[in-house]
């Protein structure tokens, strides 16, 4: 979500006259959008501020701004932790930007309202043209007890289906392939008698190639949904559904709304469903009051389930949220050894998975070059994993190209293969 806003952003910016630059030695607006998830996001966050006020100091023109979550989250705080700061701009203030530097005056401007959601009349300025992300809704209400999304993106607001479509389509004519429908929980999505199923099978019949979405709530995934991800040929055979503890007293505890055999009957129904799925997760370790017992149950999940892959995280106390009030009673060096096992046991099971695929035929969308070899292509399977393929003698116009793909190799992370001739 904050890469598409940032996107969006820089849409507005530039219809005002405004040119990226990635240099901020030749700026004279620089932006740094934030995270509030986890406490190590915030710190980054405010060193890399403190570190670009120098351009500032150097020249007193350049006009320095922090945006999103974190801004909504701290307000006016921020100013003491960066004083260079000219403007402080929460989740939705963010897309004023530029009516705040018409109207600068000599003091900082922190604006955090939230207000209706209003359809912006500017399309996202995307760095990858051949897959983006469409945002269908912004905010949240599940108040998970760990959660500070909730506090710093406001309620759920759903767009509407033509707003998202008449966007689709744009994306279509400028030669996009793929799109991934993004909100807080997609699952919950609405629009008069419309849910996320029947916006699926509206997108399906745009000119985009691919389908992707995320993020999806487990206590809301619908049977309807699942029937649409196995009609949908565009829809790809992908499922980010964060499980985050194997435990039922911690995922209790987490205010998840649903037990560790509710998730199972889940992931049951999708595989019953959709051939080849690739299923992914979120888990977190060291929640307040996770006892070994409840970490041995998170590690039972994942070898029963056999995710594709997982974002693992130590737990971050979030001042705001309900669990900031439990006691963090789980020792930092137990996070980091559970952590490490959980990390530990992952890999085994992805790069098992991805063995089992060597052989197979992917259809891979291409959408760059190798960052360790320029020689080779790398893209994305419709399962979301990454595979990169070595250029062949014919294979010097393949970007954004979907193309058939032979699987001849796999790490825990990435598979290999080779283009399938006459595709």
């Amino acid at each position: 979500m904050n890469v598409y806003d940032s996107e969006l952003l820089r849409g507005i910016l530039s219809q005002k006259g405004y040119s990226a630059t990635s240099k901020p030695e030749e700026a004279n607006l620089i932006v740094v959008n934030t995270c509030s998830v986890r406490e190590h996001a915030e710190t980054r966050a405010i060193g890399r501020l403190n570190e670009l006020s120098r351009y500032k100091f150097e020249n007193p023109d350049v006009k320095l701004a922090v945006i999103g979550c974190m801004a909504q989250r701290l307000g006016e705080k921020f100013l003491k932790e960066v004083p260079a700061l000219d403007f402080v701009l929460g989740t939705e203030e963010l897309f004023k930007l530029p009516d705040y530097l018409e109207k600068k005056g000599k003091s900082p401007t922190v604006a955090l309202s939230f207000s209706e959601l209003k359809n912006i009349d500017s399309l996202p300025q995307r760095k990858n043209k051949f897959s983006s992300f469409v945002a269908i809704s912004r905010g949240c209400e599940n108040f998970c007890s760990y959660c500070i999304v909730p506090y710093v993106r406001g309620s759920e607001k759903n767009r509407k289906v033509s707003e998202i479509m008449k966007e689709v389509q744009c994306l279509a004519e400028s030669g996009c392939k793929e799109v991934t429908l993004i909100g807080q929980n997609v699952n919950s999505y609405k629009d008069n008698g419309d849910d996320f199923a029947d916006l699926l099978r509206e997108v399906s019949q745009t000119g985009i190639k691919r389908i992707r979405f995320m993020t999806s709530h487990p206590k809301d995934l619908s049977l309807k949904l699942i029937e649409a991800m196995s009609d949908l040929e565009k829809v790809c055979e992908h499922l980010h559904l964060p499980l985050q503890s194997g435990s039922d007293r911690i995922l209790e505890k987490m205010n998840r709304k649903y037990n560790s055999s509710d998730y199972l009957r889940l992931v049951d129904s999708v595989r019953g469903k959709v051939d080849n799925l690739s299923l992914t997760t979120d888990l977190i370790v060291g929640f307040p009051g996770e006892k070994e017992e409840d970490f041995q149950k998170t590690l039972e999940m994942v070898e029963w389930i056999e995710f594709d892959s997982a974002f693992m995280f130590k737990y971050s106390p979030r001042e705001g949220t309900k669990a900031f009030l439990f006691e963090d009673d789980v020792p930092n060096e137990v996070k980091s050894e559970r952590l490490q096992t959980l990390i530990e046991l992952q890999k085994k099971i992805a790069q098992k998975k991805n063995k089992n695929l060597i052989g197979r035929t992917e259809e891979v969308l291409i959408d760059g070059k190798s960052k360790r070899d320029k020689a080779s292509w790398k893209g994305k399977g419709r399962s979301n994993k990454t595979v990169i393929i070595p250029k062949g003698e014919n294979d010097d116009n393949l970007l954004g190209e979907i193309v058939k793909v032979k699987i001849t190799g796999a790490d825990s992370f990435t598979l290999f293969g080779e283009t399938v001739k006459n595709r």
